[in-house]
């Protein structure tokens, strides 16, 4: 006790004199309570973590199973004990073979997944475990001479995972051969035993092809059903081992079941799930599979995802309408959305009740397989039912070239089985009041109560022709059987045929009043005025302040712009976008940068030229950013490589790499091969082996990271056009067959409704008047079905659809009239003179001549100041050229009245050109002369040539127009074989690559703005301190005198670009530019203009001319017309045409008219 007292004493002692410290010490005094609060603090967070540690530790369930020895001899006591035999006897089945149950999952007892697959995919059914909380019945197929091995792996493999798994049944399901060869006396064995480790189990394919036994599809899916567990299970869900269900898609479908009002006749229904495939490239990019309809939708628009089998076989899908589910509004709840009428070879993966039709085992690895299943329970009267908002997906896209042929449509081993199939379907189902249809049987009923009669053409209709509107639709139709087509049903048929013209898709809808404005805003008229004022709303870029309108743009003239009225301006751009308003309601007012974005709307092409480059945007932008690494890799290694000298102010550190921002941007002024100033040249004279530095960086970047990103972008747009080509083909041909398709339905005079496969002529003819189409594709498809009336009143599909094609034929490559046949008299041997290639070859020649003579005359004028001297030595050369002038011009009128004019003019542009460019140069000559009285240079234009005044004089004029004779050579260049490939490229290039182009100008539009916004005036600010300074360096965008270059209005903004865009001394921009803002980061824009528009956008033209010339060399080697008008005849020979098969499945997805439905007149009818 005294011991203790004494103790406390002390401690007080201590703290008495620690007090007396601290008050004669106040700072010490404050360090130490600060240091016990930080120990305190510390010991509290410490304490946290370890309680929650402990916590997590106690609660963490580890999954992953310890080493362990397994005896393998029970399961094959099981198999002796279980198995069984099919009908067959080349199946041994073992029910219940491996069962597993942890936590039985809510609801359980209603819904199930069935399974089945053989050894080498068994792993994929982690992913199944992973997504569906429900029971689940596997079916395992295992064959070969070592199937005991097999076996051995799947017993340790499902031991291994069995935490993973919350309600299994495995049936084992092996063929007769390996059940003897390797399993009947496997359970005597002793040495079974396995050293298990869990971390390190993989499977060793044990193939055997002396057992040819097939793989029994059929057998495994009622194998599964018939050993599903809990017995109270009512629904089942069937699938294929790689086809995985969407997260929560058990959850989703319990409530559908247990939330869904008792008028759904579940008993009887059979619920489809659409499925789809996921490409392996988004897979292997580690993109997130999709966990709702939102991102699968998206995926499909990326071209990642696609319906199931689409590649393999389109129309065992079809019925799904996968657009019309894809267009569907998505709500929170799962409801039906739609009950197709079911038709062969629909194989659809559904959710349905446990007492369905079971599989017919004689179908192995057949492609109708599930097809049969289908068509049973469809005659056993099930019906099928569409949800909305879940899905089923595949990794992987299919192909042919990975199937068996027993596993494709069109096998005959498939179809016998199916035709045997048929046969007992019959037998077993006699009362079914179903009948078993295939999809070409499948068809639509009408109904309708109108007629057409066609007037006369009144002078409404001539004035809408004359501008371009379409055409009225007079009333109904009735032909000689008093059969009546209403007026909206060939609207309708109307509509189909121009969308078929204009290579539109019809999945649009079909209600009068939208099919009447809707051809108002197809119409020519409408589309003329739309582009104009779309150049319009483009053009006022130039017009608005700062205005292009100046003589220069040189700040130190100091421009005097003109001033357009702002009132005026902004009531073109607001009339103008009160009229995209109308033309396209889903965009809102845009200012100037985003005006291209209306450009490009109106263009499908720009549209998936956007499309394309966003599919590879991800790719493209990882080899910028590997270049961007490689730049800044070897700018570090320069800055100590090159290090900074005190003795050599002017070394290469000093001068090039003494900041990291420096050394990056002299790096990549090299990279864009603009090496001006040269950062080379100081490092090699220090060193010789310095030059390695330089060569490695260039190799690497130059030479091998630029030409992946062309590859890149070369493959993004290799074959672009031809599939777009491809994909128009395939909307035209559906428009024709779905204008026929609605035609076929007519009104008797009973009033009932009737439906043939054929339709009159004259109700074609009829329709085709108020079709919006050329003259000569009209007169040429009225002269076919002209002769087909002369022997048969009615038409059929294939007739319709094979006139129809005329539609594809350019009147530019088809036969023109016939040139008149030349007799023997005198004016007719005159013209055989005009039509000789003789005549032709020496007017070429003439024209060869003057090009060379007025290039004798500038150069001689420029070498003579003195004017006599120009007099003298010019006059005969003027005079000769004067007298070639007039020759052209009577070379085209002798040709004009040897051809015919008519003819003459209309065969070629080029014929035209010539024309034009002969009597433009003759009558500017005849000015000329009668101004001056003399062909030669005047003596006025000389003196302001030697005042450098700049002007583009009427001789000016006259020279440039006589240059372009030299054109003439184009026509002798298609002699050549290849000569004729690289023409034809350009041109082609010139007519049809305005999508490209577009988008380029789109980049250009809004990043000039842009830079006005940055740097409107930066120029005239730099050019006032370079004044008062009066120091100017040597390179420098002051001494190069760069001044016209600047973002002070749209015109030299885009001049500025361009200048970058070819890498024109691009570096002196962004140091002038970066002077005149005091800020490194005006330096992002040059880069970024440089990377993403320079390297993109000049490979993606280099791929278009790539695609462009293959094309043509294939025409070359068919010996076809090289010089085309249009993409379609560029690719003819490539384009296969769409099969019937791809034309029925377009029309089935059409979202407004169910084509296979016979109630759905009440879309066309209404």
């Amino acid at each position: 006790m005294f011991a203790v007292q004494r103790y406390i004493l002390r401690i007080r002692r201590y703290f008495l004199r620690y007090q007396l410290l601290f008050h004669k010490r106040p700072k010490l005094r404050q360090i130490l309570r600060i240091l016990l609060i930080l120990i305190a603090g510390f010991l509290i967070i410490n304490i946290i973590n370890g309680v929650l540690f402990t916590t997590i530790l106690f609660f963490q369930e580890d999954i992953r199973e310890p080493d362990y020895d397994l005896d393998t001899r029970p399961y094959y006591k099981t198999i002796e004990l279980k198995k069984r035999f099919d009908s067959s006897g080349n199946y041994l089945i073992v029910q219940n073979f491996v069962q597993y149950q942890s936590n039985l999952t809510k609801n359980a007892h209603l819904l199930a997944l069935n399974l089945h697959t053989n050894i080498q995919n068994l792993h994929s059914l982690l992913n199944h475990t992973k997504v569906w909380d429900g029971p689940i019945s596997l079916s395992l197929y295992i064959k070969g001479a070592r199937a005991s091995d097999d076996i051995d792996y799947a017993s340790i493999w499902l031991r291994c995972n069995r935490r993973l798994f919350k309600v299994l049944n495995v049936h084992l399901i092996m063929s007769a051969k390996a059940y003897e060869r390797s399993i009947s006396n496997q359970h005597n064995t002793h040495s079974v035993k396995y050293a298990v480790s869990c971390q390190n189990i993989k499977y060793i394919n044990h193939s055997d092809e002396t057992d040819s036994t097939l793989y029994p599809s059929n057998l495994l899916r009622n194998v599964a059903r018939a050993g599903t567990t809990p017995t109270t299970v009512q629904y089942i869900l069937t699938l294929d081992i790689d086809i995985y269900p969407a997260p929560d898609l058990f959850h989703h479908l319990v409530s559908f079941y247990t939330q869904t009002k008792s008028t759904e006749d579940f008993n009887r229904t059979l619920y489809v799930i659409p499925s789809f495939e996921i490409h392996l490239d988004a897979v292997k990019n580690s993109a997130p599979l999709p966990q709702n309809k939102n991102e699968l939708i998206l995926l499909w628009n990326d071209h990642q995802l696609q319906p199931f089998q689409a590649d393999v076989c389109p129309t065992c899908q079809f019925l799904t309408n996968y657009q019309a589910w894809k267009q569907e509004a998505s709500n929170d709840k799962i409801v039906p959305l739609f009950r197709p009428h079911y038709a062969q070879p629909w194989q659809p993966y559904y959710v349905g009740p446990k007492d369905a039709p079971t599989y017919d085992a004689r179908f192995k690895a057949h492609a109708h397989a599930r097809i049969s299943q289908c068509c049973e329970s469809y005659v056993a009267g099930y019906d099928f039912v569409v949800l909305n908002n879940i899905y089923l997906y595949r990794l992987g896209f299919l192909d042919k070239s990975q199937l068996p042929n027993t596993e494709l449509i069109d096998d005959d081993t498939s179809m016998l089985l199916f035709d045997q199939f048929r046969e007992d379907l019959a037998k077993h189902y006699v009362n079914s009041t179903r009948k078993y249809m295939d999809s070409e049987e499948t068809m639509n009923s009408s109904q309708t109560n109108l007629m057409i009669r066609v007037p006369s053409q009144t002078f409404k209709d001539r004035l809408k022709k004359c501008l371009g509107l379409p055409k009225t639709i007079h009333g109904d139709y009735t032909d000689n059987e008093q059969c009546v087509w209403p007026s909206n049903i060939l609207l309708c048929a109307t509509v189909f045929l121009e969308d078929a013209v204009n290579y539109q898709s019809i999945s649009h809808k079909v209600t009068r009043n939208y099919l009447s404005i809707y051809r108002w805003f197809a119409s020519p008229l409408i589309k003329k005025l739309h582009q104009i004022i779309l150049w319009m709303n483009l053009c006022l870029a130039l017009f608005e302040p700062p205005s292009s309108f100046s003589i220069t743009s040189d700040v130190r003239d100091q421009p005097n712009r003109i001033v357009f009225p702002y009132y005026g301006l902004l009531a073109v751009e607001g009339l103008t976008l009160l009229w995209f308003l109308a033309y396209i309601c889903t965009k809102f007012r845009l200012r100037r940068i985003f005006r291209p974005i209306f450009m490009i709307e109106s263009s499908q092409l720009m549209k998936k030229v956007f499309k394309a480059v966003h599919q590879q945007s991800l790719t493209i932008i990882a080899c910028i950013t590997l270049t961007f690494i490689h730049i800044l890799f070897f700018a570090v290694m320069a800055m100590y490589l090159f290090p900074k000298s005190d003795i050599r102010p002017d070394s290469q550190n000093t001068t090039y790499f003494d900041t990291l921002h420096n050394s990056i941007f002299e790096l990549l002024v090299l990279y864009s091969t603009a090496n001006n100033p040269d950062i080379m040249m100081p490092a090699y004279s220090d060193r010789r082996l310095n030059s390695l530095f330089f060569i490695v960086f260039v190799i690497i970047g130059i030479y091998w990271l630029q030409n992946i990103i062309t590859a890149v972008v070369y493959r993004a747009f290799r074959g672009y056009f031809l599939n777009a080509i491809i994909n128009s083909l395939l909307r035209r041909r559906t428009a024709v067959q779905g204008s026929f398709e609605i035609l076929k339905k007519r009104v008797l005079s009973n009033g009932s409704i009737e439906t043939k496969d054929t339709i009159p002529i004259s109700l074609v003819q009829a329709v085709l008047e108020s079709v919006s189409i050329t003259k000569w594709h009209f007169d040429l498809i009225n002269h076919n079905l002209n002769e087909l009336q002369n022997v048969n009143e009615a038409i059929n599909l294939e007739q319709y659809c094979n006139i129809m094609r005329l539609l594809d034929l350019n009147p530019r490559l088809a036969p023109d009239v016939q040139i008149q046949r030349l007799n023997e008299n005198l004016l007719d041997r005159l013209k055989a003179v005009g039509r000789s290639k003789a005549f032709d070859l020496i007017g070429t020649i003439f024209a060869i001549l003057s090009v060379l003579l007025v290039t004798i005359e500038v150069g001689h004028r420029h070498l003579n100041t003195n004017y006599r001297d120009v007099v003298t030595y010019l006059v005969p050369l003027v005079y000769v050229n004067l007298s070639f002038m007039i020759y052209f011009v009577l070379e085209i009128l002798i040709k004009a009245w040897a051809y015919g004019p008519s003819h003459f003019f209309r065969s070629s542009t080029i014929h035209v050109l010539e024309a034009t460019v002969a009597l433009s140069c003759l009558i500017l000559q005849a000015v000329y002369m009668s101004l001056y009285k003399t062909p030669l240079v005047s003596l006025v234009y000389t003196d302001s040539i030697q005042q450098e005044r700049s002007v583009f004089t009427l001789w000016a004029a006259i020279k440039t127009c006589n240059m372009l004779f030299i054109y003439r050579l184009i026509r002798f260049l298609p002699a050549s074989k290849n000569i004729r490939i690289i023409v034809g490229t350009v041109l082609d290039e010139v007519r049809n690559g305005g999508a490209f182009f577009g988008v380029l100008f789109s980049c250009y539009y809004a990043y000039s703005l842009l830079g006005m916004e940055l740097f409107g005036g930066a120029v005239g600010e730099l050019y006032k301190r370079s004044n008062i300074s009066n120091q100017t360096v040597c390179g420098s965008y002051q001494q190069l005198e760069y001044w016209p270059n600047g973002f002070d209005d749209f015109y030299s903004s885009i001049v500025t670009l361009y200048h970058i865009m070819v890498v024109n001394q691009w570096f002196v921009f962004v140091n002038g530019f970066r002077e005149a803002t005091n800020s490194k980061w005006s330096e992002l824009y040059f880069i970024f203009w440089y990377l993403f528009v320079t390297n993109i956008g000049l490979n993606i033209c280099l791929a278009l001319s790539g695609d462009i010339h293959d094309a043509k060399k294939k025409r070359a080697d068919q010996q076809e017309e090289l010089i085309v008008s249009n993409m379609y005849d560029i690719y003819r020979a490539d384009i296969k045409e769409p099969s019937s098969d791809q034309i029925v499945q377009r029309l089935n997805q059409h979202p407004y008219i169910n084509f296979l439905d016979y109630t759905s007149d009440r879309f066309i009818y209404t």
